[in-house]
């Protein structure tokens, strides 16, 4: 796939330009190792072309179970990605599954506590890159709508789900790593950005070895070397899973459509309305099922939990629904 040579944008580590496609992206990685918000820097040749074929692998991982990214294919130089493009959302998501990096300073933690569940953080992408809580993401209107940041909490929950078995299967612990969302015209949330190790941390399950951008941020292996002993772990050809299914437990909130009267909530109107609530002028009942469905990822549970919402628990004609996933 041919790229024009007119760079559309260009940051720390990667460089954005046409692609042969007004869809698509050329996305190159740059050798370019960075730290403390660019305080420490250096040129790592080879860095690109890991951190390409190791977000490619993943992306792929990804989308084979369904989740959908930014990746189209790999591009003409091994340092080189083709993307489709985004309207990109000014946040960092990040999942943590063990306490590293800023929040064991935060809350003075011992450096590996694991967590009983995994946590999602937000972070507004400014130049101090600071948290950021729900309330305030809708607030500054980062965000389209509420459904959107809902789609990307879930969506940030999922991908952990398939990072941590994969990874473990490799004799790797995940322990947090950062992700990006876009929009697509069609308003589609959709993972954009990268899945290098820059954007991990990665530890040996083993000896506890660093296996992400720590090596260099610390001074404590080569960077190049690091990241290609990564890379040839998760392109292992045991990397064959078996899921093994849990229970997930959801509920369905299922109410009127807005602007439309159901039978059952007009004579619940006009029965309180007649015992003396005439101030009352509108109301909407709804009914809630709390639902179990052991299935082998989040994914499947929420397809399967959509399926009988919109197919049993619901009228599409004059009902809307919710689905909210309690663990």
């Amino acid at each position: 796939m041919s790229v024009s040579t007119d760079i559309l944008a260009e940051g720390k580590t990667k460089i954005l330009q046409a692609a042969a496609l007004p869809e698509m992206l050329s996305v190159t990685f740059k050798d370019a190792a960075t730290a403390f918000n660019g305080k420490k820097y250096q040129e790592i040749p080879g860095k690109g072309a890991l951190n390409a074929s190791i977000s490619a692998l993943l992306f792929q991982l990804l989308q084979s179970h369904g989740v959908p990214t930014c990746f189209v294919q790999k591009g003409s130089h091994p340092g080189e990605l083709i993307y489709r493009r985004l309207t990109m959302i000014p946040l960092e998501v990040v999942v943590r599954n063990y306490a590293y990096g800023s929040i064991v300073k935060r809350f003075a933690l011992e450096e590996g506590t694991p967590f009983h569940k995994p946590l999602v953080e937000f972070f507004h992408k400014t130049a101090d890159d600071p948290q950021i809580t729900e309330d305030l993401i809708l607030e500054f209107q980062l965000v389209p709508t509420e459904g959107v940041l809902q789609t990307i909490r879930q969506l940030a929950l999922q991908i952990n789900e398939i990072f941590v078995p994969y990874f473990e299967a490799c004799g790797i612990r995940c322990a947090d790593f950062k992700l990006e969302f876009g929009l697509t015209k069609e308003g589609q949330v959709v993972l954009g950005d990268e899945l290098s190790p820059d954007n991990f941390r990665l530890r040996d399950m083993q000896t506890g070895a660093v296996l992400d951008k720590d090596v260099f941020r610390l001074d404590l292996a080569d960077l190049r070397e690091t990241y290609q002993g990564l890379l040839t772990r998760l392109e292992a050809p045991s990397q064959t899973l078996q899921a093994v299914p849990r229970t997930y437990t959801a509920e369905v909130y299922v109410h009127s459509r807005k602007n439309i009267l159901n039978p059952e909530s007009k004579a619940i109107l006009e029965a309180l309305q007649a015992r003396g609530y005439s101030s009352l002028q509108a109301l909407s009942a709804g009914k809630r099922f709390t639902l179990k469905v052991e299935a082998p990822s989040l994914i499947v549970a929420e397809q399967t939990l959509r399926q009988l919402a919109e197919t049993v628990l619901s009228n599409p004609v004059i009902e809307d629904y919710e689905l909210i996933f309690k663990n």
